[in-house]
C-alpha cells in the first residue's frame, strides 16, 4: 500500500467549480422580502455573496430552485473548455477530479439541470458530482458553506493540490484559508471574470 508521504508528492488534484458567474450566467435573482412577504430588493448571485440580510428580512430563492429558469442561462465559453479540458486529466490521472459546488440549494428537477449544464458544453456530467452549499442549515455566508464539501474531500483524499475556480473574491479568500489546515496539500485559488478570463488571487 503507497504511504500518505508518497501519495502527497505525487500529482493529485481536486478541482472545484462554481456555478453562477462563474461557469454560467443567469438571470436568476434572490428576493428579499419583509415580514409582509413583500419584495425589497432582488439580488444577483454576486451581490447575494456579500449581502447582509436585514433580521426582519427574509430570503426568497424559488427563482434559484426552478430549473426552468435555469434552462435559460448562458455558458461561459471560455470556463466551459476549461472545465472539459481539466475533466479530461483525470482519464489520464485517476488521482485527479472535478466537482462543482455551487451556493444553490436543490433545483425542483435535478436531471433539467444537469442537461442544461450539459447542453452548455460540459462534456462529462455523469463523472462530475454537483454539491449544493445551499442544503446546508443555518446562517454562515456561502463561502463558508462551500468549504463543508471541500473539507469532506481534503479528509478522505491526500490530494497534492486543490483549485478552486469562483467568480466571488469572498468565496476565493475564504477557501485559502484551508493552507493552514491542510498544510501537506498547495491550495490555489482562480478568480473569475465575467468574460470567463481566469486571474490567480489574490493577484
Amino acid at each position: 500500500m503507497i504511504s500518505f508521504r508518497e501519495y502527497i508528492t505525487e500529482n493529485s488534484a481536486l478541482h472545484v467549480f462554481d456555478v453562477d458567474d462563474t461557469l454560467v450566467h443567469s438571470d436568476a435573482k434572490i428576493h428579499i422580502k419583509d415580514k409582509a412577504g413583500n419584495t425589497v430588493k432582488k439580488l444577483s448571485p454576486s451581490e447575494y455573496n456579500t449581502h447582509k440580510l436585514h433580521p426582519d428580512h427574509q430570503y426568497d430563492y424559488s427563482e434559484f430552485r426552478s430549473s426552468k429558469v435555469f434552462s435559460h442561462s448562458h455558458p461561459i465559453k471560455k470556463m466551459i473548455r476549461t472545465i472539459n479540458a481539466v475533466q479530461a486529466t483525470t482519464n489520464k490521472n485517476p488521482k485527479n477530479k472535478v466537482i462543482i459546488n455551487t451556493a444553490r440549494a436543490d433545483l425542483d428537477n435535478k436531471d433539467n439541470f444537469i442537461k442544461t449544464l450539459s447542453a452548455h458544453g460540459i462534456k462529462d456530467m455523469d463523472s462530475i458530482h454537483v454539491y449544493r452549499a445551499g442544503n446546508i442549515p443555518g446562517n454562515e455566508p456561502p463561502a463558508h458553506k462551500k468549504l463543508v464539501y471541500i473539507r469532506q474531500h481534503l479528509d478522505k483524499h491526500p490530494y497534492s493540490h486543490v483549485k478552486m475556480y469562483d467568480d466571488s473574491k469572498e468565496n476565493l479568500d475564504a477557501f485559502l484559508g484551508l493552507k493552514h489546515e491542510y498544510p501537506k496539500t498547495r491550495v490555489h485559488a482562480y478568480h473569475v471574470s465575467p468574460d470567463g478570463t481566469m486571474k490567480k488571487h489574490p493577484n
